[in-house]
């Protein structure tokens, strides 16, 4: 039996709560607890502080971006930001088309680290100039930029001088309670 591989736009259409498609295929996934959407809303919540202060771009939680076509991929970061310019290249009706500039995802127990490289590079391949993977139980940020090397920040350091939000600065401990 032949498996059929859905687009981005079939994707769009289906009534699932959460998920993402990678390569045609729905990868359905599990709500996240509430500890993982408290970091995710602190990332976003100071993000959108820097974003008053600089307005240059929108940021949101969760939200599709198709990265790759034919076969499709759709990924869904926890938080995202774009810049004005690369909103006017992917904004689109239902997801957008290409990568966030910055790419957030808050890393749940048992998440593999195959599964967690293969999202940096699919966001990084379409475009993203950064990609923060947070580890709510080792307290600590992983930071990938467009060159690929990732550099590991622990709970008391300061995550700043960013490629995707020049200016930003976010002390860990923030998020680490």
């Amino acid at each position: 039996m032949v498996k059929t591989r859905l687009t981005a736009e079939e994707f769009f259409a289906l009534p699932l709560e959460r998920g993402e498609l990678v390569d045609g295929e729905v990868r359905e996934e599990m709500p996240p607890k509430p500890e993982h959407g408290r970091i995710a809303g602190e990332v976003f919540f100071r993000i959108r502080l820097w974003l008053e202060e600089t307005g240059l771009g929108v940021a949101g939680v969760e939200g599709g971006f198709v990265l790759r076509r034919d076969p499709d991929r759709v990924r869904s970061p926890d938080v995202w930001f774009l810049s004005h310019e690369r909103l006017k290249e992917v904004a689109r009706e239902g997801f957008y088309e290409g990568a966030p500039d910055l790419a957030v995802e808050v890393v749940s127990p048992g998440e593999e680290a195959e599964g967690l490289l293969a999202k940096v590079l699919d966001y990084l391949e379409a475009g993203a100039k950064a990609v923060w993977l947070v580890y709510p139980e080792l307290k600590a940020v992983e930071v990938y930029g467009q060159g690929g090397a990732g550099r590991l920040l622990r709970a008391q350091e300061v995550l700043e001088r960013g490629e995707a939000l020049p200016g930003f600065r976010l002390p860990l401990e923030a998020l680490f309670p």
